[in-house]
Parts: structure tokens; C-alpha cells; sequence
């Protein structure tokens, strides 16, 4: 089973450290930047593409009718392990699996984040941050490795020109995933 300590250990390994991990809380340099950036690479990197292994249908939870900023109609709540809303599909809509787009905005209302719509809404599909390591698609983990790579390259040794290299692999598996996805 592939872990976030597999991950890290992988990207420590790509800038060329002998060093390795043993969990995300071992006290040491490594696993403090590697905690330090983990969740927040991971969640960038989520968003940015538009990856099949991380969509997941919901029926949404509408809020209460005084939190709808205007124009909007509808508000539902923003789930918490999401980081990019995909599509709303509207209730009655026969053609669930050519869905007509449906105009939708995020919104804050009362220190609470909101899904608004003009349009009343059965289902809600969006990327989660809650896929465990083991079920990434592989272009997504390798792009990963590497965008953590260049991050720790940078954060433990200052290596510009490393931190630079991993960087533009992570970008290049990325943009193979989404062409792969897309």
C-alpha cells in the first residue's frame, strides 16, 4: 500500500538525499517540510487538473434561504473535502450523462462557504482531497513526487536549479495526466 511516508520517502530519493522518513511526525527535518507542504502540493495539484480518480458525486446539502446572496437562488454546502466544484446537474435533468452546464459561483456566507446557483440542483460532482495514496492514478503520483521533490529540494538544501528541474517534470506529468484525463 502506497503512504504519504512512501510518497515523501520517493520524493527525497528523486533530489538525491540519503535520508528517509519514518512517518510524517518523526521529528525530523524532512518530515517536518515534507508535513509542511504535503497537503497543500497535493491539493494544488487536485485542483489544477481534472483528474477521473478523484471525482465524486454527492447529492448536495442545501443551506437555509437567508444565506442566498442575490442573484443567486440556491445555496448548498461547500463539502468539506473538496477543492474544485466540477458540474452541478439540476433536478430533472434527463440527460444525466450530457448534462446542460449550470452557472454556479462559490460564495462565503456567515464564515461558511457556499455552492450558489440559479438553478435547483440533484447532484453536485467534485474533486476530493480524500483519496488515499493507493488509489491515485499513477501519472497524478508521479507528478506529485516530483512537485514535492522540487519543494523539498528547495525547503532542506536551497537547491535552486534541483527545486527548478523537479518542478518542470511535475508539469510535464501533469500535463500528460490531463491529456490523458481530458
Amino acid at each position: 500500500m502506497t503512504t504519504n511516508v512512501d510518497l515523501t520517502n520517493r520524493a527525497l530519493a528523486e533530489i538525491g538525499t540519503r535520508s528517509q522518513i519514518t512517518s510524517m511526525t518523526d521529528g525530523s527535518q524532512e518530515a517536518l517540510y515534507a508535513n509542511l507542504l504535503y497537503n497543500g502540493l497535493r491539493d494544488f495539484l487536485l485542483r489544477e487538473g481534472d483528474y477521473e480518480f478523484a471525482s465524486t458525486p454527492i447529492v448536495p446539502t442545501p443551506v437555509e434561504v437567508g444565506v442566498v446572496p442575490a442573484p443567486w437562488l440556491y445555496a448548498y454546502a461547500y463539502p468539506t473535502d473538496c477543492v474544485r466544484v466540477k458540474q452541478l446537474i439540476p433536478v430533472g435533468d434527463p440527460t444525466l450523462l450530457n448534462p446542460v452546464p449550470v452557472e454556479f459561483n462559490i460564495a462565503n456566507s456567515a464564515s461558511t462557504r457556499v455552492i450558489v446557483t440559479k438553478v435547483n440542483t440533484a447532484f453536485l460532482i467534485y474533486t476530493t482531497n480524500s483519496v488515499i495514496e493507493t488509489l491515485w492514478d499513477s501519472m497524478f503520483t508521479e507528478s506529485f513526487v516530483r512537485m514535492l521533490a522540487s519543494a523539498l529540494a528547495f525547503a532542506l538544501e536551497n537547491r535552486i536549479e534541483a527545486s527548478n528541474a523537479k518542478l518542470q517534470e511535475a508539469i510535464n506529468f501533469a500535463g500528460m495526466a490531463s491529456l490523458k484525463d481530458g
